[in-house]
């Protein structure tokens, strides 16, 4: 079976307290969240923060002039955390938006 998990999203970068720094037998990678202000099913609005992973070091080093709260789109694919299950976005690009 041949899946599809190609992801495009725009947000807020939303820094974590404490270490952005992850390690896994895959290597090295950044966390953090892309903040969006989503409508739920109630017609509310509230934050929601998608987990992200960048692993490539050019992409890294592009990731450490941003800050928080910036604007950005990012373009990936949809993964799962061997040990956890946790889902996230590993980070392919990273461009700036205006929002």
């Amino acid at each position: 079976m041949n899946c599809e998990n190609s992801v495009v999203v725009s947000g807020a970068i939303h820094l974590p307290k404490g270490d952005m720094v992850g390690r896994n037998r895959h290597g090295t990678y950044l966390k953090f969240a892309l903040k969006q202000m989503t409508t739920g099913y109630d017609g509310v609005e509230r934050p929601s923060f998608l987990p992200v992973r960048v692993f490539d070091q050019a992409l890294q080093e592009q990731f450490r002039t941003k800050g928080h709260g910036d604007s950005v789109r990012i373009a990936g694919t949809l993964r799962s955390s061997t040990g956890s299950g946790e889902m996230f976005i590993l980070a392919e690009s990273i461009e700036n938006t205006e929002e």
